[in-house]
């Protein structure tokens, strides 16, 4: 049998962070363990290596895959569908496939694309090989978790099933995802930096945010045994200087994070890490946080989003703040670098309230703020109330950047005060001395230097970077 060319993409876009997609890293994980020689997978992160629409087309042609299987969120979508137009332009029966997080929460709308043949949603580690074998065999769709399809005119969508043990599941290859490849971002003490997942799911309420609906709600997670055995070889293999969790919820289970550095520090892993997706408030303490710090943690982001207490309620985050400023001073007692993320433009905001969230994102002693305006995110309950109310209509996907206002809270006078706000908030926090030149310092390469001129633009100024 001739072994099928599988093409695995990241559309183009003009995000400012180039990131390993670990979703689609694990599916090719699966597939080379379960196929070996019977797939040929080829890997192309257009955002990474500066491809634009032309270029993904001249690479198409040249590699010639039977399948193309792209990963977008609701920024990219626009640019995935591209891809597939402009795929099947080149051979029709070249087979598209796009999952990840819009295509979960907005599947009908993604399939219904004439240039779509399959859609996936929740986590495809398992079911894509399922899919592929159902095309080789030319068997039926019907029982492949997650799958939509389109049959006799119509759109077919099959029950999610989430893969429970996670221990089950290969460890990424890192070489295969060219790993090496991705720059040092501004937020890396180290490099090479190695991505992990250590759990997936997600409990919390927040409105925010879709996670519950990709992931889903219950927590599932892998054994700290497992991790530190992924860990162990990464550092062996890819002589990684780092690693980063990028978990929603690592410290949920208490016991478990707790496990996890005992490990770390039996076995003398003596690597630096960091927590990058942000932790709940409620799961951290003193000893935690000293475990991990003694583990080598150094980095630790935290979901604050807003210092408005009603906002709060709304978005029903409800962080205790006399905690938060207790956890944030611990960190630093401890030597881990504490960064608050937040959120600008929430729909019930008012200036009053972004104040407040300005106000308490100087008060605490955070090292980096990442500040961000509010966004509909397809998938999240505010989405759906919004969308409902007849607040969003015909939604710019491509315009989804946490740096350019796509939605006017009615507390707020104009998008043009609004990105204001966020400008000031970045001025305030970062030009004050101890922040700047401490940030300065860390980001010395000339990498990391492009990168922050690259946010700065974005995010100051209001151009997207080149």
């Amino acid at each position: 049998m001739i072994a099928m060319r599988l093409l695995l993409l990241k559309p183009p876009s003009n995000f400012h962070l180039i990131a390993l997609p670990m979703g689609i890293g694990y599916v090719a994980s699966y597939l080379k363990n379960k196929m070996g020689q019977d797939i040929d997978i080829l890997f192309l992160d257009c955002l990474r290596d500066k491809y634009d629409h032309n270029k993904f087309s001249d690479y198409v042609k040249e590699v010639k895959p039977d399948m193309i299987g792209i990963t977008a969120n609701s920024m990219e979508i626009n640019s995935a569908l591209k891809c597939c137009n402009i795929t099947k332009i080149i051979n029709r029966r070249i087979i598209t496939v796009i999952g990840g997080p819009h295509a979960t929460v907005l599947p009908e709308e993604v399939l219904s694309n004439k240039d779509v043949d399959f859609i996936f949603r929740g986590e495809a580690d398992l079911s894509f090989y399922e899919f592929i074998k159902s095309l080789q065999n030319r068997s039926a769709f019907s029982g492949i978790p997650g799958l939509g399809y389109k049959s006799k005119g119509k759109m077919e969508f099959n029950p999610v099933e989430m893969p429970q043990n996670l221990d089950e599941l290969p460890m990424m290859d890192l070489n295969l995802m060219q790993f090496k490849r991705y720059p040092k971002t501004y937020k890396m003490k180290y490099y090479p930096s190695a991505p992990i997942l250590t759990s997936r799911g997600c409990p919390f309420p927040c409105t925010y945010c879709s996670a519950r609906r990709i992931s889903g709600e219950k927590f599932r997670s892998r054994s700290p045994e497992n991790i530190v055995r992924e860990i162990k070889q990464i550092k062996s293999q890819y002589n990684v200087r780092e690693f980063e969790v990028w978990d929603d919820n690592f410290t949920l289970n208490n016991k478990r994070a707790h496990e996890f550095c005992d490990l770390l520090i039996q076995e003398k892993i003596n690597l630096p890490w960091w927590c990058p997706n942000g932790l709940r408030l409620e799961t951290l303490d003193e000893t935690l946080l000293k475990k991990m710090s003694m583990a080598g943690l150094y980095s630790i982001g935290l979901g604050i989003e807003s210092g408005s207490p009603r906002t709060q309620r709304n978005m029903r985050k409800n962080l205790d703040f006399d905690k938060l400023k207790k956890i944030v001073k611990l960190g630093n007692k401890y030597g881990i670098r504490m960064e608050g993320f937040f959120i600008l433009g929430y729909p019930t905001e008012t200036e009053e309230d972004i104040l407040q969230t300005i106000g308490l994102a100087k008060e605490l002693p955070l090292k980096r703020a990442a500040i961000f305006l509010f966004q509909p995110i397809p998938g999240s309950e505010i989405y759906d109330a919004l969308k409902k109310d007849g607040k969003i209509h015909d939604m710019n996907y491509g315009g989804i950047l946490y740096s350019n206002p796509s939605f006017l809270p009615e507390g707020i006078q104009s998008l043009k005060r609004l990105k204001g706000l966020q400008q000031k908030a970045y001025l305030e926090f970062y030009l004050r001395p101890r922040i700047f030149f401490d940030f300065m310092r860390e980001n010395f390469t000339f990498q990391q230097l492009k990168e922050v001129w690259d946010m700065i633009k974005t995010y100051i100024f209001n151009r997207n970077p080149t």
